[in-house]
C-alpha cells in the first residue's frame, strides 16, 4: 500500500510538471525566444532568470530576469529587465482563449512585447496545441515596430516531452528581416522549479555566434 501511494504521488507530480507554464528567454510565457498561447493561470506567478554567453565575441554576456502574472481572467501581464533591454524594464501583455470540449484543446493568444520601447515593440498572434504523442506545436505571426518601418515575421516552434520531467524544444522567429533558429531543453527540478538550457540563434544571423544560456524559473500562486 505504501508503494502504491508513492507511485500515485509521483504520477500527480508528473501531471503537474507537464502543464507548468514557463517563460521564454525574452520574457513572456513561451518556448525559447517565441511567445506561445500557453499562459500562467489566474493568481499564478512565474519568476525567471536567464544568463547567456558566447565565446566568439568578448564581453557579450547578457542576462534577463522576468516576472509573469495571471492577473485577470484570460490575461497574462509580465515585466522583463536585465542587462538587456538597455532602456530599462519592458512590459509584456497577453490575452488568451482556449477552446472547450476537447481533450487536447487549441489555445490562441494575442499579445504585445516590449511595450514602451523606442524600437523593439512588437505585436503577435499565436496558436498552440498539445497532441497525445507527448508534443505540442506552436505557430503564429509577429510584427516589429520601429519609427521607420514595420517588420512582419512568422513564428513556429515545437516542444517534445521525453518524460514527465524533461522536454526538448525548438523555435524559429524573425528579428527584423532575419530569422533565428533556437533550441533548448527544460528539466523539472521540483513541481515548481524548472531548469532551462538554451542555444539562441544557431544560424549566427547576428555574427555574434550562438548564445548559450542557462536559467531557472519558479511558479507559485499568490
Amino acid at each position: 500500500m505504501k508503494r502504491l501511494w508513492i507511485l500515485l504521488v509521483l504520477a500527480l507530480v508528473g501531471l503537474t510538471t507537464c502543464v507548468m507554464a514557463a517563460p521564454s528567454v525574452y520574457g513572456p510565457t513561451g518556448l525559447i525566444t517565441m511567445p506561445t498561447a500557453e499562459y500562467v493561470q489566474v493568481k499564478e506567478m512565474s519568476i525567471g532568470a536567464d544568463f547567456l554567453t558566447t565565446s566568439t565575441v568578448p564581453k557579450s554576456d547578457t542576462w534577463f530576469y522576468k516576472l509573469n502574472m495571471g492577473t485577470y481572467k484570460n490575461w497574462e501581464i509580465g515585466v522583463v529587465a536585465g542587462k538587456v533591454p538597455t532602456e530599462g524594464a519592458f512590459v509584456n501583455i497577453k490575452y488568451y482563449l482556449t477552446s472547450d470540449g476537447e481533450r487536447f484543446p487549441v489555445s490562441i493568444a494575442l499579445g504585445a512585447l516590449n511595450l514602451f520601447s523606442k524600437d523593439q515593440t512588437a505585436l503577435y498572434m499565436v496558436a498552440s496545441k498539445k497532441f497525445p504523442a507527448n508534443f505540442s506545436l506552436h505557430f503564429g505571426f509577429k510584427a516589429n515596430f520601429t519609427p521607420q518601418e514595420v517588420y512582419p515575421s512568422i513564428l513556429g516552434g515545437v516542444e517534445y516531452f521525453l518524460s514527465d520531467h524533461v522536454s526538448i524544444l525548438g523555435d524559429v522567429g524573425g528579428q527584423r528581416k532575419l530569422y533565428q533558429v533556437s533550441a533548448g531543453m527544460r528539466v523539472v527540478l521540483t513541481p515548481s522549479v524548472l531548469l532551462h538550457l538554451s542555444a539562441v540563434d544557431l544560424g549566427n544571423t547576428t555574427n555574434q555566434g550562438p548564445l548559450l544560456g542557462v536559467g531557472l524559473s519558479y511558479n507559485s500562486y499568490f
